[in-house]
């Protein structure tokens, strides 16, 4: 499993979150078992920063969904569709910080 793979989402809302991505470090993950992702959504309205837009290659544009950020097992996760490109990949932790920053 690596960093900033999209996966299909093996779970119950996968119409409304059809992707997730793995945002945890392959070191943590490798020891745990467990990955931290966050879900892609279909459908839903971009928030600067906290939600912006990403691509799944081949695919399209999804809102980066931040502020539902979870930890998921391994195991659920199938195939990877893809991978982020470095410029999705960084609105990952601004998108992140304005998740869990002080205001």
């Amino acid at each position: 499993m690596a960093q900033y793979h999209i996966y299909p989402n093996p779970g119950a809302k996968s119409a409304a979150i059809p992707y997730l991505v793995a945002v945890q470090n392959d070191h943590i993950t490798s020891r745990t078992g467990a990955c931290v992702v966050i879900p892609l959504r279909a459908n839903a309205r971009p928030v600067e920063i906290m939600a912006p837009l990403v691509e799944v290659p081949g695919v399209g544009a999804f809102v980066l969904s931040a502020d539902e950020l979870f930890a998921i097992d391994v195991a659920r996760l199938k195939q990877p569709v893809g991978m982020l490109s470095m410029a999705d990949r960084a609105k990952i932790k601004p998108a992140i910080d304005k998740v869990i920053g002080e205001y």
